[in-house]
């Protein structure tokens, strides 16, 4: 064979055995791509797995720990402080304003006494509801829903509970209805109740606003009873907040948001239990917590 040739032979050889390895080149490059893909996949899958969610922070009748219960003092200081959002309760008085207070009588948490509903919002917007706590809230007024409602103004969500048991309260319910119809943030808006037939007439005339279901019992069927009422909703006592109930609640997407949790290491156990919503006397040692 000539020189010439045998440089041509090669030459074709070298070709062909290029033109062969290119396919499987390539072949073991995608698939190392794709096999990286795969594996940066499953890392993320295992990472989210893994993450908790951390639940929101409601603050207890506006955070009692840091001032008097259910005031504009302690509602302004959740704001301030960037909650997530606040637990109030509401009574309606004799002339029929709803009014934010916790107990059926102004006893505990006023220089007054008397029942809610005996009283008109004249008599009890003269009343202190700050000194009991500390002088220094001195003069703190009970607020009605409205002022707390205007205040807040869609920066926050709002858990309304309504207190209509021991008392009840005639038409509670409609009057709620037609105060929040005119709050233009109703997605920020949860009502909840112990009375769970309130609760019921709510959602059979309004499908706006998430209904919650109070309670400091372990519900059988908390799926279907939670149709039944028409709620979104679970607000168990911590006690009742269990792996199988938390798993109840979950499986039928309801929310449980829980209460009253205060201490670091219940806490812990809220998050890692998956709560959706923590509700604290001490909203700011939970923003501390939740932030670590």
């Amino acid at each position: 064979m000539s020189l010439t040739m045998f440089k041509r032979t090669a030459r074709v050889s070298l070709l062909a055995a290029a033109a062969c390895a290119w396919p499987l080149a390539l072949a073991i490059s995608t698939g190392a791509t794709e096999a990286a893909q795969v594996t940066k996949e499953k890392l993320g899958d295992n990472k989210a797995a893994t993450a908790v969610k951390a639940p929101q922070n409601f603050a207890h009748r506006g955070g009692r720990k840091w001032a008097p219960e259910n005031t504009m003092s302690a509602f302004k200081k959740s704001v301030e402080l960037g909650v997530d959002g606040i637990e109030l309760d509401i009574h309606k008085c004799k002339s029929g304003e709803l009014v934010v207070i916790h107990d059926d009588t102004v006893n505990r948490t006023t220089n007054g006494t008397g029942a809610v509903k005996n009283m008109t919002w004249s008599e009890l917007s003269a009343l202190d509801a700050g000194t009991w706590y500390d002088k220094k809230f001195a003069g703190e007024k009970l607020p009605l829903l409205k002022e707390v409602l205007d205040m807040v103004n869609g920066r926050l969500t709002i858990n309304v509970e309504i207190k209509n048991c021991p008392t009840i309260y005639e038409g509670i319910d409609d009057d709620l209805i037609k105060m929040l119809d005119a709050y233009p943030f109703p997605d920020r808006i949860v009502i909840s109740s112990f009375d769970h037939q309130v609760i019921h007439s709510i959602y059979k005339k309004t499908k706006k606003y998430k209904l919650a279901l109070l309670g400091d019992s372990i519900i059988y069927d908390l799926a279907g009873y939670a149709d039944k009422v028409g709620a979104k909703c679970w607000n168990p006592d911590f006690d009742c907040v269990r792996a199988d109930s938390m798993k109840a609640a979950h499986d039928h997407g309801l929310e449980v948001n829980t209460w009253t949790v205060n201490k670091a290491e219940d806490w812990k156990k809220a998050r890692d239990l998956k709560v959706d919503c923590i509700i604290t006397d001490d909203p700011e040692g939970l923003k501390q917590f939740l932030q670590n």
